[in-house]
Order: structure tokens, then C-alpha cells, then sequence
């Protein structure tokens, strides 16, 4: 099996072009792959939403509407960087 490596190997031996050519058919590909695969339901009046389905698979935080600190919108220290 081929991997990434080997992929990115060979794509610096093409030329500019032709790894444009190839970024365009990989991006294709996977847009219609996972476009088909996850298109929701069709909703018609025979098969309407039932609320609740996905009840407790997300949470949103209490302070989600809370100010957001300098240090986000200025780049400050992050500690996740160390």
C-alpha cells in the first residue's frame, strides 16, 4: 500500500501543473465520496423528523455566550503551543 509519503515523493517530481491537475481530481473524488455518503435523510410529509434522536451527543458550554479573553483575538500566550 502506498502511503502518503510515497505520494508526496512522487508529486514533487510533477510538474506545477500536473500537481494542480492531481490536487483537483483528489478534491473531486472526495467531494462526491463523502457528499453521497452524507447527505441527511429526505424529510417528506411521509417521514417527518423525530426530535430528540441525537439528544446527550453534544453540549455546549455554560459560559459559551461569554466574552472571549484579549489573548484569543490577540494571539497571546497559548499553552497548547508548548
Amino acid at each position: 500500500m502506498t502511503t502518503v509519503q510515497d505520494v508526496l515523493t512522487i508529486a514533487t517530481q510533477l510538474t506545477p501543473v500536473e500537481q494542480l491537475e492531481v490536487i483537483q481530481a483528489l478534491s473531486r473524488a472526495l467531494q462526491q465520496r463523502y457528499t453521497a455518503t452524507a447527505a441527511p435523510p429526505e424529510v417528506t410529509p411521509g417521514n417527518p423528523r423525530i426530535a430528540g434522536l441525537d439528544q446527550g451527543t453534544y453540549w455546549v458550554s455554560d459560559d459559551f455566550d461569554a466574552e472571549l479573553p484579549d489573548e484569543f483575538w490577540l494571539g497571546g500566550d497559548d499553552e497548547r503551543a508548548a
